[in-house]
């Protein structure tokens, strides 16, 4: 029989910010396990890549895996890719900070394995054309890298079964196609029909290579491939398999590949990623046309499948407007960083939590939570703040300061306005009605604003006819379950981006619960409209000033909201103004919106006070309503803070949760996002008269 090369690796994540509890029984359900199993197999060989916070966890926490795995590095039978240490995309931050991620795993997996890495494991295989003068640059020589970009330039068969070249500016790269039918049938079919594939590849190719580096999560973390893999001996019959057709089926690793074979030849690679992060990358109404263009192929599918392709994964960027904004605000970190002396002291402990900052999951979504949990979202703003903070107590000698500034700090064409001292940092946009964008508060490396619209998204389409979770053993790709029922009520859309200081005039009979459920009550749009803006400094306030003049059927007003910030100012003050100018006198409501992501909806140490006031049901999950409002209070006793925010006149307050419903690897789920503030004042305006309100803002530690 002809002989077949097989690699067979294992790409092992786990996102900065994750739960330790979540990578332990990663640990325990998966990774731990298959080192166990591949150990008893002595003829196999096999390639592991683990990304930064992997081994950040194993270091502190199971040590001893990490040297069972550099024995095996040096009986030559495991190959370690490198990759960038906290695992970002990069094609998408400054090629510095892409140098230096690949450099830290590079000395790390030196020192730990004493191995020096050949390849690197690109995450979510994100290619963009101009990648190989970067990798070559850091001294790596291959990548493995999905068949899906092969097929994009209309290459198949013999053309896939090893390596071929790629370069930038002269200088090559090797490129590994993974193959993509292996990726489906390992673990999830019968260890029968694996072997097949092997068997008819040797057949019909001369010489094959096929090539697998995959998620190591499959091996135990998905649903229900625990018992599949272990206890029901699929992992221990694959390996068993293939020790016993070792004499014409051989496992290898990507080193020994790339230094026996030679090129298939020269290849160019589009920008491009996986076949499915391309579609979850796409608008809502592409993904639908995308499905309706493979329905019409029917039959041909398979045929032509391989040259279709969605969007492309910068495509999230304007998918998810807080994605973006978090990557300008890393972007923002990295220059001010990169702006400082190289030997400043504190210069590399902004520089490790500016890295840590870049972690790809938060800043997208598809099958994976992503950007829809809090906590990794949470995690990059923390190492954003932190990584600046940093940056700032260097350029500023540790003395106070303040400063006003207007910038495109999104990259949107619209002009943002950052308010900030050593404490704060405020981003406001007076296109979008002075919304505020961040409240930053630096002391804690916490944004109160961090979180997300709900938007629709296609798989909301399928929430209805989810089934309860059972241990059938298929890709996630395939399922359809619901973690819970009645989900299809949770699907209300926001008409504009979650914030801050967001304002509202609504009709008198408004209502708490109109509001909640997302029913259109504005009497105008002040959110989706601009707001003219002065800035105005003196020795020691920095002050913006946002107004705009509201036409009404039967009557104007003038609205203008003040923010200001002094060197050392704990308190932020924000003064507001509502002129009746002419007109019918006007009989309303305003309100002032905030959006505070505050990481727990249903914890019993995260909650609202009222002092003095008894809250029946104080969870940030919880709806409610309370008169003569003069001091709000969310709570955090598990970090030991509270946000303050007192209004004067005293208000009116309505609180309801912002939730949206999330596709995940185990199923549809309701996720808390944010809890919606809204302080509201009736308006009885005759021309000429006005409402003058203030709320300040302060975090109590």
């Amino acid at each position: 029989m002809k002989h077949i090369d097989f690699v067979l690796g294992l790409h092992c994540h786990q996102p900065v910010g994750n739960f330790p509890e979540i990578m332990e029984a990663a640990y325990q359900d998966a990774y731990l396990p298959f080192l166990e199993a591949f150990e008893r197999f002595a003829g196999l060989k096999a390639v592991l890549h683990f990304t930064g916070p992997l081994l950040v966890f194993f270091e502190k926490n199971h040590p001893d895996y990490l040297e069972r795995i550099s024995t095996l590095v040096q009986e030559g039978r495991l190959e370690i890719l490198g990759g960038g240490f906290y695992e970002p995309i990069l094609a998408v931050i400054p090629r510095e900070d892409a140098r230096e991620q690949l450099a830290r795993m590079r000395r790390y997996l030196k020192q730990r394995f004493v191995q020096d890495p050949q390849g690197i494991w690109l995450a979510e295989r994100v290619w963009e054309p101009s990648l190989p003068s970067l990798l070559v640059e850091s001294d790596v020589r291959y990548i493995p890298i999905d068949d899906t970009h092969f097929h994009r330039v209309g290459l198949t068969g013999e053309a896939l079964l090893g390596y071929s070249l790629t370069e930038d500016e002269g200088r090559p790269l090797g490129v590994f196609p993974i193959d993509g039918r292996l990726r489906y049938l390992i673990p999830f079919h019968p260890v029968k029909e694996i072997l097949e594939y092997f068997q008819q590849t040797a057949a019909q190719h001369a010489d094959p290579l096929l090539v697998l580096v995959d998620d190591g999560e499959k091996f135990g973390v998905w649903p229900g491939t625990k018992n599949w893999v272990y206890r029901d001996g699929w992992l221990e019959n694959f390996f068993r398999v293939l020790s016993e057709n070792a004499s014409w089926l051989h496992t290898v690793t990507l080193s020994e590949s790339f230094d026996k074979r030679e090129p298939l030849g020269r290849v160019y690679l589009p920008t491009t990623s996986y076949f499915e992060l391309g579609e979850w990358a796409l608008p809502v109404d592409g993904i639908r046309r995308l499905d309706r263009l493979k329905q019409l192929l029917g039959e041909k599918l398979p045929e032509f499948h391989p040259l279709l392709s969605g969007g492309y994964w910068r495509n999230f960027f304007s998918k998810y407007p807080e994605a973006d904004y978090m990557h300008k605000r890393m972007l923002r970190a990295s220059r001010t960083i990169s702006a400082l002396p190289s030997d400043a002291n504190g210069q590399q402990e902004a520089r490790h939590h500016l890295l840590q900052a870049q972690s790809n999951d938060a800043y997208w979504h598809g099958l994976f939570g992503g950007i829809y949990l809090p906590h990794l979202r949470d995690a990059v703003w923390q190492n954003i703040l932190k990584a600046e903070t940093q940056a700032e107590q260097i350029g500023h000698h540790g003395q106070q300061w303040s400063n006003v500034s207007q910038t495109d700090i999104d990259a949107d064409g619209h002009v943002e306005v950052i308010l900030e001292n050593e404490r704060w940092t405020l981003v406001l946009s007076p296109r979008h009605g002075g919304m505020l964008y961040e409240l930053s508060d630096k002391s804690i490396s916490f944004n109160f604003l961090n979180t997300i619209a709900r938007r629709p998204e296609v798989y909301h389409e399928k929430v209805k006819d989810a089934r309860p979770a059972t241990q059938e053993v298929i890709s996630i790709h395939e399922r359809l379950v619901a973690k819970e029922t009645g989900l299809d009520r949770h699907l209300i859309y926001d008409r504009y981006r979650r914030g801050g200081l967001i304002d509202h005039l609504f009709p008198i009979h408004a209502t708490l619960a109109d509001i909640a459920a997302g029913r259109e009550m504005d009497l105008i749009d002040l959110v989706g409209s601009s707001y003219s803006c002065e800035i105005s400094t003196n020795e020691r306030t920095r002050l913006v000033r946002l107004s705009r003049s509201v036409r009404l059927p039967k009557c104007e007003l003038q609205l203008v909201k003040e923010i200001s910030l002094t060197p050392g100012s704990e308190a932020i003050p924000v003064r507001y103004l509502v002129k009746h100018l002419s007109g019918e006198p006007l009989r309303a409501c305003f309100g002032v919106e905030f959006n505070f992501g505050m990481a727990a909806g249903d914890a019993p140490d995260h909650y609202f006070q009222i002092p003095g006031r008894e809250i029946s049901d104080r969870r940030f999950a919880s709806s409610g309503e309370e008169h003569d409002v003069e001091h709000l209070r969310l709570v955090n006793d598990w970090l030991g803070w509270a946000l303050e925010i007192k209004a004067l006149p005293p208000a009116h307050l309505w609180r309801h949760p912002i939730q949206t419903v999330n596709n995940s690897e185990t199923g549809f789920e309701l996720l808390y996002q944010a809890s919606a503030v809204l302080f509201l004042w009736n308006l009885n305006l005759e021309t000429s008269s006005t409402l003058r309100a203030e709320l300040e803002l302060r975090c109590e530690t």
